[in-house]
């Protein structure tokens, strides 16, 4: 058994050796010394303006900014009020901001079944969400008790 187990092993072994034999082909290699290298150059020129290029927080609205500029998202959370605040029968609630994630209160007068509620949550939702496409929202609907 101890034999039949060893030979099994080294069965395994030696395939997963062979793996490696006809990649070498896969990749551009320069030898130097002996020495093997991959080249990965992929075409590329040294006067193309392509590797000077980042992305940072102003070209996407999607990105956070920490540049350092924003310190607080004041900003955001008034736009989310006004937001809310435009649509009719809505009284906006508490806006919690923490990092990219959003958690918005909004309050309707009357009293609503589930399904009425789910329905004004997201139609809320989508409203917020193209207004601050950057922040994942949660909406809340409430009765308006007042």
């Amino acid at each position: 058994m101890k034999k039949l187990s060893v030979f099994i092993l080294m069965l395994a072994f030696m395939a997963g050796c062979a793996q490696n034999q006809g990649t070498e082909n896969a990749y551009n290699q320069e030898s130097r010394d002996g020495t093997s290298f991959i080249n990965n150059d992929l075409d590329r020129t040294e006067d193309n303006d392509t590797l000077d290029r980042t992305f940072s927080g102003d070209q996407n609205p999607n990105f956070i900014n920490f540049d350092g500029k924003r310190l607080d998202n004041q900003d955001d959370i008034n736009h989310a009020r006004k937001v809310i605040a435009a649509n009719e029968g809505y009284r906006p609630g508490a806006v919690w901001v923490n990092g990219e994630d959003m958690w918005v209160t909004a309050y309707r007068k009357g009293m609503m079944t589930n399904q009425e509620k789910s329905d004004a949550e997201a139609q809320l939702h989508k409203m917020l969400l193209k207004a601050l496409p950057r922040y994942h929202i949660e909406v809340n609907v409430q009765e308006d008790r007042t």
